[in-house]
């Protein structure tokens, strides 16, 4: 029975796995998406009043699969592959407890509230929280969760200065304003409105300083406001950088070390090569290079096939290259070639094949040799096609 619990678990995973993985991460997204915008447009008092009944009963069918879906994934936890198969309840706590078990508990959250009391047009409401179930199928949200958290002592920082310039600006404005104006600045509670929309500086003019005093203090007010807001673009643009550098380090990686021609390489060696190469994804029947075009950069096969348009011609496949003749003699390229299969390539530029070769003379031997094989190739195929 273990085994048919464990797929069964699988396939509830979030995303899921195992066999008709992709059909149930389909249905999974379908259902979260018509769930929320029946929920939402069950608020619309003119389709409400026309098709209230219909987008209720849609949005309570799918409250109700939302709420067994959290009851099977909490029973099945303990199947799931990375639960500890002799310790039921802690592989329950842990699912319960991390992102995807409240984001699932949320989601049931129409159906507990109705429960306890509450009428089902307030109950509803809390369906909301399905459309964060599509965060699973958002790899660039984790990628937003991963620069937060790596960010967190930064901005927490940050954190803390803005609210000290709130503090410090509404009190001085409940000090300069508050006889002024009492409905605006008679408490610093009050004033603390006007701090807010005047550090981030969106000004909805409801609150405005009239005394000299509490005009400067706005106008210090909005230069910082300013001021950390940069400093927050600064943090995250840096933290994406480099998260997105690494992501595309890493799949260059994995797309190198399944180059057979690459097996042989130590690993300090793959991590030089993969920060030089670049990956290429092409169609087939796509025209890689053109015969005549200049030689500047050489191509590694990962997947598929490509045809050098010579006679006769050539197939090549995973873990062979090309290109590298137009790179060490300098000539123009002297054949097209064509993906003749879906491929996917890493490229490698003229000026990083000359860093490559002087970091790795090793590597370069391996290339210079297959690159004089092919020419002495190619002098015997033109003799034998003249004679």
């Amino acid at each position: 029975m273990r085994p048919s619990l464990a797929s069964f678990a699988a396939a509830l995973e979030t995303p899921p796995s195992g066999p008709g993985a992709y059909g149930i991460r389909v249905a999974h997204q379908a259902a979260a998406i018509i769930a929320v915008a029946a929920m939402v447009l069950d608020t619309q008092s003119t389709l409400a009043h026309s098709y209230g009944g219909i987008l209720s009963v849609v949005v309570w069918v799918f409250a109700v699969l939302f709420a067994v879906e959290y009851g099977l994934r909490l029973a099945l936890a303990p199947w799931a592959h990375w639960a500890h198969r002799d310790e039921p309840w802690r592989a329950r706590w842990h699912w319960a407890t991390n992102f995807h078990g409240i984001v699932d508990l949320a989601g049931a959250l129409p159906v507990l509230t109705l429960a306890v009391g509450a009428s089902p047009a307030h109950a509803q409401l809390y369906g909301a929280a399905w459309i964060v179930k599509l965060v699973a199928y958002a790899p660039g949200l984790e990628l937003v969760g991963r620069v937060l958290r790596n960010a967190r002592k930064s901005m927490g920082g940050l954190f803390l200065g803005f609210c000290m310039v709130l503090i410090v600006s509404a009190t001085i404005a409940y000090e300069a304003e508050g006889s002024v104006q009492p409905d605006t600045f008679g408490s610093i509670p009050s004033a603390m409105w006007w701090a807010v929309v005047t550090v981030t500086t969106v000004g909805y003019g409801d609150a405005v300083p009239v005394t000299l005093v509490g005009r400067v203090v706005a106008a210090m007010v909005m230069v910082c406001g300013i001021g950390m807001f940069a400093l927050w673009t600064a943090i995250l643009v840096t933290g994406f950088s480099y998260e997105m550098r690494r992501r595309e380090f890493l799949r260059t990686w994995d797309l190198v070390a399944r180059v057979p021609y690459f097996h042989g390489l130590g690993a300090g060696t793959i991590a030089d090569v993969a920060q030089l190469l670049r990956p290429s994804d092409f169609a087939a029947g796509t025209v890689v290079v053109r015969r005549g075009q200049p030689g500047d950069c050489m191509y590694f096969i990962v997947t598929g096939e490509i045809t050098i348009d010579i006679k006769p011609p050539v197939t090549l496949g995973p873990g062979e290259f090309f290109g590298e003749l137009a790179l060490i003699t300098g000539e123009p390229r002297s054949a097209t070639v064509v993906a003749k299969t879906a491929c996917e390539l890493l490229h490698l530029d003229l000026a990083d094949f000359r860093q490559l070769t002087a970091r790795h003379p090793d590597v370069a031997k391996q290339i210079e040799a297959e690159a004089s094989r092919r020419r002495r190739d190619g002098v015997v195929r033109r003799e034998t096609l003249g004679a």
